[in-house]
């Protein structure tokens, strides 16, 4: 488990603080921090921040409280890509964007009817959305971009077939 510093710690509580704004009024733990900046005298300041600290960082601990920086977040919309999400306040509320394009290596194609179910390697399960006579083959390199009106993209080699993510 990773501890970070007071200015990490104070910076973490600015921005989910400025996050929990957007949505209405931040979480007690949040809320006890940002009370302590109005107090003049440095020793109660002083005071203040470290009790605030310490019960913002038992409620970390307990779970009651996630704290998340920017590089999880870039992890989970990459890991989230092509999938439908559900409003989700944490995802919607920070400034990092979705990504446009993934590229992988096929680890499998097998026929679903008419259509292939491709399975990308770290990517998910995509299934065709529409009739191709060449799929792409295992080991060949793809590149998933997101469409016009929410569908998606695996083109491979000098082919391209529309797709959806099922896994």
């Amino acid at each position: 488990m990773r501890f970070c510093s007071a200015a990490a710690t104070l910076s973490a509580i600015g921005f989910a603080t400025m996050a929990w704004a957007q949505q209405g009024p931040p979480p007690k733990e949040l809320a006890a921090v940002s009370a302590c900046r109005s107090l003049k005298d440095d020793a109660q300041r002083l005071a203040c921040f470290d009790k605030a600290v310490a019960a913002f960082d038992a409620s970390v601990q307990s779970r009651d409280v996630v704290v998340v920086d920017r590089d999880a977040l870039a992890k989970e919309r990459r890991r989230q890509f092509g999938r439908a999400r559900k409003d989700d306040p944490v995802m919607s509320l920070s400034r990092t964007p979705d990504p446009v394009e993934l590229k992988g290596t096929v680890q499998s194609v097998r026929p679903s009817g008419q259509f292939f179910l491709i399975s990308v390697q770290g990517i998910g399960l995509w299934q065709t959305t529409e009739a191709t006579f060449v799929p792409p083959t295992s080991g060949v390199e793809v590149r998933i971009t997101k469409g016009s009106l929410g569908g998606y993209l695996i083109s491979y080699g000098s082919r391209a077939v529309r797709a959806r993510r099922i896994g």
